[in-house]
Order: structure tokens, then C-alpha cells, then sequence
């Protein structure tokens, strides 16, 4: 073994430490904005502590369903909209953030994913100024 493949062995695994075994777990909800169902967007589950892998869906009516392994999650959703004024070089596929960063890079949204089958778990978000 190399000092690079050693070093790069050592670096990694960290990010598979305590995996053995451990299943993901279905995580079901919704996601409103401003009360409402949001029309679209994504939603993304990032381990607090950054040790499991994320998992991300797409936010549809509303509604969410994605596998994330259990444990306490810092939760993102990122939403667009056309602007208020049409971009002059991409027309109608400009798009802007439908959400404030509080939501998504700055997020203050968190969950406690438990094994197994977690429903109702739900967020409201508000939408930015036009």
C-alpha cells in the first residue's frame, strides 16, 4: 500500500464508521410555504454532524419521500420561481430563489430521523419578497 492509498484509506473512513448493518430509514412529509403547499422544489437531509451521506427528493405538491440513514439531520429546501422581471439573455428560463437561505445554506430546519418508517415529518417556509 502506498502513503497516498493509506492516507486516503484513513481520511474515508470516517465516513463509514458506524454503517455496519444500519439500514435507511423512509422519511415521509410535507413541505408548505407561506401555509401552502409547496408547488416544487427539493428537499435534502445532510447528517448534523457529517458522517452519513445525504439524502435528497424532489418536493412535489407539497409532498416529500426520501431513504437517509436514522439519525439527527440538518434539513434544506431549495424552491424557484421565474423573476419578477424576464432576463433579456435566458427569457423564460430564468429562474430565482423561491426561498431565503435560512432555508437551505444557512438552514435552521432539523430533524431527528429514527429507523425505519418516520411520517408527518413536516416544515413550513416562507417565501422571499418578489
Amino acid at each position: 500500500m502506498t502513503r497516498r492509498s493509506a492516507v486516503a484509506a484513513l481520511l474515508g473512513a470516517p465516513l463509514f464508521a458506524g454503517c455496519g448493518g444500519e439500514r435507511p430509514a423512509e422519511v415521509t412529509g410535507t413541505v408548505k410555504i407561506d401555509g401552502k403547499p409547496l408547488p416544487e422544489g427539493e428537499i435534502i437531509f445532510e447528517a448534523a454532524d457529517g458522517s452519513k451521506a445525504p439524502g435528497a427528493a424532489p418536493i412535489r405538491d407539497g409532498a416529500y419521500t426520501v431513504s437517509v440513514m436514522p439519525g439527527p439531520k440538518k434539513v434544506k429546501v431549495t424552491a424557484s420561481r421565474p423573476p419578477k422581471k424576464r432576463d433579456p439573455v435566458l427569457g423564460d428560463t430564468a429562474r430565482e430563489p423561491m426561498v431565503g437561505p435560512e432555508y437551505n445554506d444557512r438552514s435552521t430546519l432539523t430533524a431527528d430521523v429514527k429507523p425505519g418508517k418516520n411520517a408527518d415529518v413536516n416544515f413550513e417556509v416562507k417565501e422571499l419578497p418578489k
